[in-house]
């Protein structure tokens, strides 16, 4: 499951408000005499500290928890201060859903934020993609999508849903790199290859054959689900010499000419990186 990423800890921290920072409480926190004015007409106490909250938290994580009211004490403090209100006016707000989105609706278009639609959606997959060119780490590309948004002032979606269109990112980035180099991994390419990495058993015959099925982590230089071979590195960098007699002349030429494309790999900026 594209869940699975996270654990169930990790995931409902990512639903909620983490901890804040001195320097993220003035930043996010403090309201300017226009933030004020659209915040008074929400008129009940209850409400207008709602919103301030909602007004202050969406330019901070991207988002609005559900739980408005369990927004950090010294957050809701810092508002309630500069409201003139009391604290435990917060209280049983957002009990009333429909009450909750609206305002929030009201704050994300007086901020100049906005729900993703189709375009946004289409860029948000364009950039998750490019991306995974280059990172295959899942958790990585989450927080990449999710500053991505932020930066786009386009409201994160939940995290399953974003999760889902990371894990179509890199299915579709795995294709591709597929595709891209399985033209150079001619029969005797992939079998001298193997040869100098030690690999039993055909293992880059076999990367080539399950192009759409096997991962990158079946390259030259990787040793399991993403993890480095030190010593790939160093067979591909030895000289004609050191490789011994039984290896065909030319070898490594074929070995440095296949890492020399696959490091030229890139387009629009997203290049496939060996990590």
């Amino acid at each position: 499951m594209a869940t699975r990423v996270f654990s169930d800890e990790e995931l409902e921290g990512l639903r909620s408000f983490p901890a804040i920072g001195k320097d993220e409480l003035i930043r996010y926190f403090t309201l300017t005499p226009a933030d004020e004015a659209f915040l008074r007409k929400f008129r009940r106490a209850q409400n207008v500290l709602g919103a301030a909250v909602q007004l202050s938290t969406l330019p901070w994580l991207g988002f609005v928890p559900d739980e408005v009211p369990a927004a950090p004490p010294a957050a809701v403090g810092r508002l309630a201060r500069q409201l003139g209100l009391a604290v435990a006016d917060l209280a049983g707000y957002g009990e009333r859903e429909q009450t909750r989105t609206d305002h929030l609706r009201e704050v994300a278009e007086y901020l100049g934020w906005k729900q993703p639609k189709a375009i946004e959606h289409k860029e948000l997959d364009e950039f998750l993609l490019a991306r995974a060119m280059e990172h295959d780490a899942p958790s990585l590309l989450f927080r990449l999508g999710c500053e991505y948004l932020r930066s786009a002032k386009a409201i994160r979606p939940g995290v399953v849903v974003l999760l889902e269109r990371v894990a179509a990112a890199r299915t579709t980035a795995e294709a591709e790199t597929h595709a891209r180099v399985a033209h150079l991994l001619t029969g005797e390419r992939a079998a001298g290859l193997d040869g100098l990495l030690g690999a039993a058993g055909g293992t880059m015959g076999r990367a080539v054959a399950g192009v759409g099925r096997q991962g990158r982590s079946r390259w030259p230089g990787r040793r399991g689900h993403g993890r480095r071979d030190p010593a790939a590195p160093r067979a591909l960098g030895q000289g004609d010499a050191e490789l011994g007699e039984q290896q065909a002349p030319g070898l490594l030429g074929d070995a440095e000419q296949f890492g020399v494309a696959r490091g030229q790999l890139a387009v629009g900026g997203a290049c496939m990186a060996v990590e």
